[in-house]
C-alpha cells in the first residue's frame, strides 16, 4: 500500500529543531547546576549581596567622615592656632567629600609651578604600578610559583617594608605650615602650604599602591600577613596627613563672608572663619572699612586699615554679609602688609 503521508515541511523541521535545542539547552542548565558551576536563584545569596552593597555603603560614609575630621582637627585647626572650633556632621562630612578633589587640585597647582616635582612624582608611582600588574599571587588548586618568583617576592616584600618606613618618616618630619608662617603682601607662604600638600599626596598614592602591591606578590601567609599590616598601617597615616595639609590649602583658597557691623562705612570688615565652641565667631580682621564710593553688589571697595589679626568676636552684634573672599586673597594683598 503506497505511503500517504506526506513530508514535514520546512515550519514543521524548524519547530523541530528549535524544540531539540531548547531541550539540549535545559540539559546542560541542569547537568552545571548538578555539578555546582552554575546556582539557581537563592534569596539567601540575594540578601548576602544586599548586605555587602549596605557594608561598602557605610565604610564609604565612615571613611569620608574620618578623612573630614583628620582635614578639620589636624589640619585647619592647627593652621588657625585658635583652639579646637564647632564643627558639625554635616558639615565634617561635606569637607571629607572634598578632600580627594583637593589633594588632586593641589597635585595638580604644584606640577604646573614645579614640573620636575610632577616628573618626579610619576617616577616614584610607576614602579608600584609595573608591579601590581605584573605580579601574580598564589592560588589554590594552581601550580606553586617558582623558587625565583619567591626570591623575588621576599626581595620586593622587604623593600616595600623600607619604602613604608621612608614614607613614614619623611611625612612625620615636613615641617607644616601655621598662620604664624604667615608674611602679609606676600604669597610664598601660600605656596609651601601647596607643595606640602601635593608631597602628602603623592606619599598617600605611593603607599596605597605598595599595599596593594604586598597582597599581589607571591607571598607565604605570615610574610603577607606582616608587610600587608605594616603597609595598610603606613597608608592610613600618610592619608591621614594628606587630608589633613589639603584641608589647610582648601580652607585657605575657599571663599568666606566678608562680614561687618552696618554698611555706612563706620564698621570694619572682618573675614568670618568658623564658630568656637561657646558660640562666638572666629574672625580674620579688621581688613578693612567699607567705602562709600565702591560700584557693583559688592558694598564698596575694601581699603586697608590695620594688619589682618585672629579674634573671636560675639555673635550678637547684628553682622552683615557684604562680599567673599579667601583667606589668601586677604593676606598676600599687597596693601594689607604694614
Amino acid at each position: 500500500m503506497p505511503n500517504i503521508v506526506p513530508e514535514p515541511g520546512p515550519s514543521t523541521r524548524r519547530r523541530s529543531g528549535s524544540s531539540a535545542r531548547r531541550r539540549a539547552a535545559a540539559d546542560i542548565a541542569i547537568t552545571a547546576i548538578a555539578q555546582g558551576t552554575l546556582r539557581p536563584d537563592d534569596p539567601a545569596r540575594d540578601g548576602v549581596r544586599l548586605g555587602l552593597v549596605a557594608f561598602v555603603t557605610l565604610a564609604s560614609g565612615i571613611g569620608i567622615l574620618a578623612l573630614g575630621s583628620v582635614a578639620e582637627r589636624a589640619g585647619i585647626e592647627q593652621w588657625l592656632g585658635m583652639g579646637e572650633m564647632l564643627r558639625p556632621i554635616g558639615k565634617t562630612f561635606v569637607t571629607g567629600a572634598r578632600m580627594p578633589g583637593a589633594m588632586l587640585r593641589g597635585l595638580y597647582e604644584a606640577g604646573v609651578v614645579q614640573p620636575l616635582f610632577f616628573a618626579a612624582a610619576m617616577a616614584l608611582l610607576i614602579p608600584p604600578i609595573a608591579g601590581i600588574v605584573a605580579a601574580r599571587p598564589a592560588r589554590p588548586g594552581l601550580a606553586p610559583p617558582k623558587p625565583a618568583a619567591r626570591i623575588a617576592a621576599g626581595i620586593a616584600a622587604a623593600l616595600v617594608v623600607a619604602a613604608d618606613v621612608g614614607i613614614v618618616s619623611v611625612t612625620a618630619l615636613t615641617r607644616r605650615p601655621t598662620f604664624d608662617d604667615v608674611v602679609l603682601g606676600e604669597s610664598a607662604w601660600v605656596d609651601v602650604v601647596r607643595d606640602v600638600a601635593a608631597a602628602d599626596t603623592v606619599a598617600a598614592v605611593l603607599a596605597i599602591l605598595l599595599a596593594v602591591l604586598v597582597f599581589r606578590m607571591p607571598l607565604d601567609r605570615w610574610a603577607r600577613g606582616l608587610v600587608g599590616t605594616i603597609s595598610i598601617a603606613t597608608a592610613v597615616l600618610v592619608t591621614g596627613a594628606a587630608a589633613a595639609s589639603a584641608g589647610t590649602l582648601d580652607f585657605l583658597e575657599s571663599s568666606r563672608p566678608v562680614i561687618a557691623t552696618d554698611l555706612a562705612g563706620a564698621g570694619l570688615t572682618r573675614l568670618d572663619l568658623a564658630r568656637t565652641m561657646d558660640g562666638g565667631i572666629a574672625v580674620l580682621g579688621p581688613i578693612g572699612s567699607i567705602g562709600s564710593g565702591g560700584s557693583g553688589g559688592s558694598g564698596g571697595s575694601v581699603q586697608p586699615a590695620a594688619t589682618p589679626h585672629r579674634s573671636v568676636v560675639p555673635n550678637d552684634q547684628g553682622f552683615v554679609v557684604i562680599k567673599s573672599m579667601s583667606i589668601t586673597e586677604v593676606l598676600t594683598d599687597r596693601t594689607s602688609a604694614p
